[in-house]
């Protein structure tokens, strides 16, 4: 904002010492002709210059107006500064005639205008090529409109002849109000374009430095990204692994205790082996259809086609009935209906548990039981087996706890005495259609 000031601000002050400029270099000759012709040595001014004069009145009204209609193209050029196109184009060779035609009727004897358009068309250039270009124009402008290289050339009259017809000490005056004029106009001139360099110098470091900070963060995005993609299939390994286990695990040991006790039955009843056969027949196909619906994203079947009670009753008769083990159930919650995250994690905490008392515990009895504390829901699995003081979390644990952890929820355990008790607690999201 205050780069833009300061830009303003020396622009408005060039508008004003050139008009000073065009009024006194244009009046100048305008006065000192009128005062030739009244002094009636017209003839001998005639003789001394090399081409006629304008009439005085053309003088300085073609050099005012001339002026004036280049410093209102200028502005309309300032407004178009961010829209480049055919109109700027347009703008910039009017504001060039208007600099010919004021140049022209001071008779070249002034050239400090060629820096306003000098001025316009740098603003508005970008990239090295099109400065070029420019530069090569400017020069081209600036050597066509100073008397002392085309003036003479063109039959234009020195501002010296002009002056020819006042006293020594007024032509010393006017000499060096044009010189300094023309001095400081080319100072505002050097200062407008230092202010221009440094602020193209400033937008092209802010620029830079956006562009890093961009490039950092898109580093950081694809980082991100990365990272994001290795936690994503990292926890969908781990959800196959313990979606397999908890399916799979469950049903090849029901399977295995089945056929054990099929080889055990084998030779005494043959239709008792017959019955449990299909038993676990019966387990091992809804095995495979909870792997397929695990590995699909999908909760346990039983689960999507009951609610969790009945889930819960029927998974742990077809358990009891295929491995022989006394399975009872407590469900001190009604109705047990939660969210699907809830209800999958309750169902695969008691369908874990049950099957490491059977596996690992060869217990022959398992209690579970399911109660309400505040807001928080218990799930209590208890079975008869040889225990283990000293418990190595295995993969089935782990995943217990995984799951349980992404609801808030905690699990603990207790094989120091007989048998083994494993304890689950999750925070339950109580909805609606729940009632003590």
């Amino acid at each position: 904002m205050n780069r833009e000031k300061a830009v303003s601000g020396l622009q408005i002050a060039m508008y004003m010492l050139n008009l000073a400029a065009v009024c006194l270099v244009a009046g100048i000759m305008s006065f000192s002709l009128k005062a030739i012709v009244r002094s009636m040595d017209a003839l001998s001014f005639l003789e001394m210059i090399q081409a006629r004069p304008w009439r005085p009145e053309t003088i300085l009204l073609t050099a005012v107006c001339a002026y004036l209609f280049l410093v209102f193209l200028s502005t309309l050029l300032q407004q178009r500064e961010e829209r480049p196109g055919a109109l700027r184009t347009w703008l910039l060779a009017g504001e060039t005639a208007a600099c010919v035609a004021a140049t022209a009727a001071m008779g070249m004897n002034y050239d400090g205008l060629v820096l306003l358009v000098v001025a316009d068309l740098i603003r508005g250039q970008k990239g090295s090529r099109q400065k070029l270009i420019l530069g090569i124009a400017v020069v081209a402008l600036y050597t066509v409109l100073n008397y002392n290289l085309a003036g003479r050339w063109l039959g234009m009259v020195s501002w010296d002849a002009f002056l020819s017809c006042y006293q020594s000490s007024a032509q010393i005056w006017l000499r060096g109000l044009r010189s300094l004029i023309t001095s400081v106009n080319l100072a505002m001139f050097i200062l407008y374009m230092t202010i221009l360099i440094q602020g193209e110098y400033r937008e092209r470091a802010r620029i830079q430095l956006l562009y890093e900070q961009l490039e950092s963060a898109n580093e950081q995005l694809r980082n991100y990204a990365m990272e994001a993609e290795r936690n994503a299939e990292t926890r969908e390994r781990n959800r196959l692994a313990r979606e397999i286990h908890d399916t799979l695990g469950h049903a090849l040991t029901g399977i295995v205790a089945g056929i054990d006790a099929c080889i055990t039955m084998l030779d005494y009843s043959p239709e008792a082996t017959r019955s449990q056969l299909e038993k676990v027949g019966t387990v091992a196909r809804q095995g495979i259809t909870d792997v397929r619906r695990s590995v699909s994203k999908l909760r346990p079947d039983a689960l999507e086609k009951l609610p969790l009670e009945e889930a819960l009753r029927t998974m742990l008769e077809n358990m009891a009935s295929a491995s022989g083990v006394n399975i009872s159930f407590e469900n001190q919650v009604r109705p047990l209906k939660f969210h699907e995250d809830e209800e999958e994690a309750v169902y695969r905490v008691i369908q874990e548990a049950s099957t490491n008392a059977i596996r690992h515990g060869h217990a022959a009895r398992i209690s579970i039981c399911i109660a309400k504390k505040d807001q928080w829901l218990t799930v209590q699995v208890k079975d008869n087996g040889c225990g283990c003081e000293k418990v190595e979390k295995g993969f089935g644990l782990k995943h217990m706890e995984e799951r349980l952890k992404l609801l808030g929820g905690k699990l603990s355990w207790d094989g120091s005495r007989t048998g083994f008790v494993i304890r689950a607690e999750i925070p339950i999201r109580w909805g609606e259609g729940y009632s003590s």
